[in-house]
């Protein structure tokens, strides 16, 4: 079977606040609403969708779902995993750390928003709890707001595709160079992997999970910390046989309705 149970989640990180008023680029600014409009395209899609989010969101989550395939699942981001959180934001906070970044991306929000990174470290935390809400053999996570407008999907309405089931696949958008540094990776914003669309066999999420866990907790002890994709590529480069890359063609990140759909179902 190569359709695809799929895994998201929203929560109100504060970004509807981060505006230039406050020094920040114009393209960090998405409010409550751009996501949930957002979202509104990927929910057209009929296969089985698990969504974590905030009370708050519940209703439109199912209203924009309607009667597809869905659960959705209740998290208080801002009281759970205060720990993790703390340990990011002591790095973020940390002077030697800063001095380590490029001045040219250091407004970029996983070197200063501590929520930012803990949801999207969490990414594969999620997919591995959905697991019994999913009986698809491939799963994946998408953004919540992958599809920022409705031709994202390619006319497509149900997702399949016939990713090997014993791999996870990774979007890169370039190619490792032996030799790199991931602090250099990781102080000029350097993107290998990208984060908005991971699949894999439902068998080899935890071990996705295992890798981003314990690179996560490799950079802390180095008074380090990124986002997903610096951990995914890490990940990658840890344990190279059980990942797949897929090199995204033209820097476009949102290609997985594109490029790889089963053409013989809808």
């Amino acid at each position: 079977m190569n359709e695809i149970g799929i895994v998201t989640a929203f929560f109100d990180i504060g970004r509807g606040d981060w505006t230039p008023d406050k020094g920040l680029p114009h393209y960090l600014h998405r409010t409550n609403d751009t996501y949930l409009h957002r979202f509104r395209h990927m929910a057209q899609l009929e296969n089985p969708m698990v969504v974590y989010t905030s009370k708050q969101f519940v209703k439109d989550v199912k209203l924009y779902r309607a009667e597809r395939p869905t659960e959705v699942v209740i998290v208080d981001f801002e009281k759970n995993f205060t720990q993790l959180r703390s340990d990011i934001t002591k790095v973020q906070k940390s002077e030697e750390y800063l001095s380590k970044i490029n001045p040219m991306q250091v407004r970029n929000p996983e070197y200063w928003s501590a929520d930012y990174v803990l949801v999207n470290l969490l990414k594969s935390t999620f997919v591995n709890q959905s697991l019994n809400h999913l009986k698809t053999d491939l799963i994946a996570w998408l953004d919540f707001g992958y599809c920022r407008d409705e031709s994202t999907l390619n006319g497509v309405k149900k997702w399949s595709y016939p990713f090997a089931k014993d791999k996870m696949h990774f979007f890169n958008i370039k190619d490792w160079v032996e030799g790199t540094l991931i602090q250099d990776v990781i102080a000029n914003n350097d993107v290998h992997v990208t984060g908005p669309c991971i699949v894999g066999g439902r068998d080899m999420w935890y071990k996705l999970e295992h890798l981003v866990y314990t690179h996560t907790m490799k950079l802390l002890e180095n008074n380090l910390i990124d986002d997903d994709q610096t951990l995914l590529l890490m990940s990658y480069l840890s344990n190279p046989d059980i990942f797949e890359l897929h090199k995204v063609s033209n820097q476009d990140w949102f290609v997985a309705f594109k490029e790889y759909h089963d053409n013989t179902i809808s």
